[in-house]
């Protein structure tokens, strides 16, 4: 899909719910992957780029970015009360509870999200559920609550700069090493992810997951404005949104993961329940990838010879795509996500279950026709159900 055609369904969506949504503010102060203890009110960011849009029309002034963005540092010792860091403060370093000795973990929120989101909190648990980790979620809401995303775009490069401007100091002041460092970064913060590692070249982290990288005005870009392969040791691509939002692009990544053929995903619409409804398919990414920290085998994938072979759903346990949608069974070649980074190559399919757990567990590829996307099913429906 086109990003035009991508930014008018999106804009049509939103009209609609401005219209007919209502929701309520879900508590943040102990955050977690929990009822209550994440944000799903749709209300609230509808609300938001509004006031985004009224502020720009007024012409009121913006702050600088380095005070338009926050680092929310969790841990062991605080699993759901966030810590502050910031570039350059030495006293909120020293007084929160970053270990150099644990793994860094950074999760970048896309276009309209928080770092407080549900999807969020999921990728935070998970990491803390396997041990010490420091896990970092950036939020850059100020910015990214806007309904015009040419404009949020062009904010990527110094949202980017900042976030390496934080890893500079954490290597700096604790000896963390770069490669221990990993960005998770969800559609446009794919995209933050991918330039924040060309800001800390020559260093190298060590690696980039890209949970359905945005593709709209990205999908015009070269590799030095957006993610590419040269941007961590590891870059990986899952892609769950082909229809509207997602980058459909085997160059962003050393390897590259189609899960449902990158289309509509079985559990959708909306059975996190911490979603909207038509973006559910695009969220699916840091779902799965959440799961796949907690048990790193859990997605099977076949390898396809190419990527054309992904995008027509003709790939097959043969490996030569010649058998269109064949209801097939095979071993898969690599597992997606994981945590340690197991780097891989190629472009690879897998399937998913329709409900939690999604993946299968049992190291095989079930190869299942392509299902229409959440935004088509969604359309169908009468705006006041």
């Amino acid at each position: 899909m086109g990003s035009l055609t991508g930014m008018h369904i999106l804009r049509s969506w939103l009209s609609l719910l401005i219209l007919g949504t209502s929701g309520m503010v879900a508590s943040a102060q102990y955050f977690a992957y929990a009822p209550g203890k994440c944000d799903i009110s749709i209300s609230d960011v509808i609300q938001a780029m509004i006031n985004t849009e009224a502020g720009i029309i007024l012409g009121r002034p913006r702050p600088t970015q380095s005070k338009l963005l926050q680092y929310d540092l969790y841990t062991p010792l605080n699993p759901e009360e966030r810590q502050f860091l910031r570039p350059g403060d030495i006293s909120m370093l020293q007084n929160s509870h970053f270990n150099p000795k644990w793994p860094v973990r950074v999760s970048i929120h896309g276009w309209a999200g928080k770092s407080t989101s549900c999807s969020n909190a999921a990728i935070k648990d998970a990491y803390l559920s396997r041990g010490n980790y420091n896990v970092i979620i950036l939020d850059w809401s100020r910015q990214a609550l806007d309904i015009s995303y040419p404009r949020v775009s062009k904010q990527l490069p110094s949202i980017a700069a900042n976030v390496a401007k934080l890893l500079r100091f954490l290597h700096d002041n604790t000896g963390v090493p770069y490669e221990q460092i990993y960005l998770v970064g969800h559609s446009a913060g794919s995209h933050i992810s991918g330039l924040t590692g060309k800001y800390l070249k020559p260093q190298r982290l060590g690696a980039i997951f890209a949970l359905d990288p945005a593709g709209l005005t990205q999908l015009s870009l070269g590799p030095k404005d957006r993610l590419d392969v040269n941007d961590a040791l590891y870059v990986e691509s899952i892609h769950t949104d082909l229809t509207l939002l997602g980058n459909p692009s085997t160059k962003l990544s050393h390897a590259s993961f189609f899960a449902n053929w990158g289309l509509g995903q079985p559990h959708c619409p909306n059975a996190t329940a911490t979603e909207f409804d038509f973006v559910c398919d695009h969220f699916a990414a840091m779902f799965y990838f959440a799961e796949s920290v907690r048990q790193p085998k859990s997605f099977a994938a076949l390898r396809c010879s190419t990527a054309q072979s992904v995008l027509s759903a003709t790939c097959n346990c043969s490996g030569n795509g010649s058998r269109k949608h064949a209801a097939q069974i095979c071993s898969g070649n690599e597992f997606m996500g994981g945590e340690p980074a197991v780097p891989k190559r190629g472009i690879f399919y897998l399937s998913t279950r329709p409900r939690s757990p999604y993946g299968t567990g049992d190291g095989l590829v079930h190869i299942r026709r392509p299902r229409p996307s959440t935004v088509r099913e969604t359309a169908r429906r009468p705006l006041l159900g």
